[in-house]
């Protein structure tokens, strides 16, 4: 059975429009991935078509292996992707500023890895009017094989 070695929740909420997930140190071409739809991976990042979400938050989660499916969520990606660092944040564009968040450590430099990306948005029979309208992503990271 698989389990979690590390998680953050980045409490910075992302406001208007997440780009994607890349390597802190390292150039990436976040921008020129095709999404596809939603997600694509390149050089050092991940990029996340969210721009119908005004409001996300991620949280980060670094497994020993194939983490258990989450099938109450709205939506799931998965691929992989290279990180030369080890190190990622999430990108934010609006207006031609760049915003950055809080940066995870996924523990080893140059390593393949697996990833699945789980989409939720929150609405008004769940949650209290603050909270509705914010898009939660889960990020799930693993070596790959």
């Amino acid at each position: 059975m698989t389990q979690i070695i590390a998680q953050l929740l980045d409490r910075r909420e992302i406001l208007k429009y997440l780009t994607g997930i890349a390597d802190v140190e390292e150039e990436s071409d976040v921008y020129d991935i095709d999404t596809d739809g939603w997600i694509g991976t390149g050089d050092n990042a991940i990029a996340i078509d969210e721009i119908d979400s005004e409001r996300c938050l991620i949280k980060y989660e670094l497994w020993d292996g194939a983490p258990p499916p989450l099938d109450s969520w709205d939506r799931s990606w998965s691929g992989h992707v290279r990180f030369v660092s080890g190190r990622v944040c999430t990108l934010s564009d609006y207006d031609g500023d760049t915003t950055y968040g809080e940066e995870f450590d996924l523990g080893r430099r140059g390593t393949l890895w697996q990833v699945t990306i789980h989409r939720k948005a929150l609405g008004h029979e769940e949650f209290t009017p603050d909270l509705v309208g914010v898009t939660l992503l889960k990020a799930q990271f693993w070596p790959a094989p």
